[in-house]
């Protein structure tokens, strides 16, 4: 079974708590002086990709909102 399948799988719950751990963990690397032996480079990129999914829940949650507006 490949992730895809596997996310796949999962219930509305153990999604939200996936991407609650992704983006808490994101965040550790991009801030946390806990996190000292990764570079600039690396803590950026990881300030990128938290930024891009918070963009994809924002975007999810507009076309949620703009649908529940029109009915």
């Amino acid at each position: 079974m490949d992730t895809y399948d596997k996310l796949d799988s999962l219930d509305t719950e153990q999604l939200r708590t996936v991407i609650r751990w992704t983006l808490t963990d994101l965040d550790n690397a991009a801030n946390s002086s806990n996190y000292n032996k990764l570079d600039d480079k690396v803590k950026g990129w990881c300030a990128m990709l938290k930024e891009a999914v918070e963009h994809q829940i924002n975007k999810a949650y507009k076309v949620n909102d703009t649908w529940y507006e029109e009915e």
